[in-house]
């Protein structure tokens, strides 16, 4: 079951990531406000030291016996960044925040009209 919410977790950072480029190039109002929204409550959560939900939920899946899988092993390397400081990857997390959101004034919303 860890595993699942592994993959989930790590499909949610790709969807950051991605979404990003996907949001410039789609340019769907409600979109870009759910990125954006996401990732600022992810960096406000990393900003006030409080763990993700996701890690939490699989930590407690785990229950510290966990070997693993092979799949499971490299993805939970990927999304924690092991290798990373963890100020290093909040400085990231804080850049690309900031890239999000002045993407919105040089590349504005596309207006949706009525008819």
């Amino acid at each position: 079951m860890s595993e699942i919410v592994l993959i989930f977790h790590f499909m949610i950072v790709l969807f950051f990531i991605a979404g990003f480029f996907i949001g410039l190039v789609w340019n769907q109002s409600m979109f870009r406000y759910i990125h954006a929204g996401g990732l600022g409550g992810i960096t406000l959560l990393m900003v006030l030291r409080i763990p993700c939900p996701l890690t939490l939920l699989e930590e407690s899946l785990r229950n510290q016996s966990y070997e693993g899988s092979f799949l499971a092993t490299w993805l939970n390397h990927i999304l924690y960044l092991e290798w990373f400081d963890p100020l290093h990857v909040l400085i990231a997390n804080v850049l690309f925040m900031t890239l999000v959101l002045s993407s919105f004034w040089w590349h504005p919303v596309k207006k949706v009209i009525q008819k």
